[in-house]
């Protein structure tokens, strides 16, 4: 009888620890720390779900408006070219325009890349800028503007930016920049023109004038070459800000359509005709004077 009772006894103990295993085990938290073990900010190699996958963002990392330049507002343009590689007559350059927009503190930049002479292109990966001294930068994506921004930044880290899209051994330092689209071309990530919005409180393009700009672009090259070239660029935006769309800094006028501010005379006052008349009969009337003085003298 004693034995049947221990019996008893080692099996109903048995099952409770089988049971209170299989609740700590199903409970969230215990499902958490294990799926955390390995790796803090993603991964790691350890823990977590064996079939759970990585997929790289399609939409962009940060929000989208549809804020866009005023038409015929002020700007500033960026040519900006290689400075890595050597032998680089056909390769692409690439065209940023900072446009004012409608809302105060915003500035939309467009990026551009420009075929070389031979139709070398590249596949946009970066785009980076400098607004020293300005704080609380925000960016979004400008809707329908070509390739997807799935990175960035405001504080000069670029940690979070994939190495095909970093431009290290530029020689370059900068505030902000935008990661665009993924490595490679396939299925279509092949971007030739991205845009977005820099915003922050009384931001206007001043901001930006004498300052460096950079982009990365991979891919590059034409269909003949098979693309596998990249290239670093970087280029100066100009110290003063084009008005209404024109060039400020030389090479046209600015205002009017006409030069105010000099090479020609000042617009001389032509005299009425009684004016005239009037001086010749005074005239005459001098002369007349004087040769009757010299009949009395």
């Amino acid at each position: 009888m004693k034995f049947n009772n221990l019996v008893v006894k080692s099996a109903f103990l048995a099952a409770s620890l089988a049971f209170a295993s299989a609740t700590i085990i199903a409970s969230p938290a215990f499902a958490q720390s294990r799926g955390g073990g390995g790796g803090g900010g993603g991964g790691g190699g350890g823990g977590g779900n064996p079939n759970q996958t990585t997929t790289t963002p399609s939409a962009p990392a940060i929000g989208t408006t549809t804020t866009a330049p005023v038409a015929g507002g002020d700007s500033l343009t960026i040519n900006l070219s290689d400075v890595t590689n050597t032998n680089t007559g056909n390769y692409p350059t690439v065209r940023i325009t900072l446009s004012e927009t409608a809302t105060a503190g915003t500035i939309h930049v467009k990026v551009d890349v420009v075929p070389g002479p031979t139709g070398y292109i590249g596949d946009l990966r970066g785009v980076y800028f400098n607004i020293p001294g300005v704080s609380g930068v925000t960016l979004s994506q400008g809707a329908g503007s070509g390739g997807p921004i799935t990175a960035a930044t405001t504080t000069g880290n670029f940690s979070s930016f994939g190495n095909s899209a970093d431009l290290q051994g530029s020689g370059a330092t900068f505030t902000g920049g935008v990661e665009i689209g993924t490595q490679g071309i396939a299925g279509g990530d092949d971007f030739q023109t991205t845009s977005f919005n820099i915003s922050a409180a009384g931001l206007t393009l001043s901001n930006f004038t004498a300052q460096t700009f950079g982009t990365r672009m991979m891919s590059v090259g034409n269909a003949s070459n098979g693309r596998d070239l990249s290239s670093k660029t970087l280029g100066t935006s100009p110290s003063t800000v084009a008005s209404g769309g024109g060039d400020t800094t030389g090479g046209g006028d600015t205002a009017g359509g006409g030069d105010t501010t000099g090479g020609g005379d000042d617009a001389q006052q032509v005299p009425e005709p009684l004016t005239i008349a009037g001086s010749l009969l005074a005239g005459g009337a001098m002369v007349l004077r004087r040769r009757n003085g010299k009949k009395v003298g």
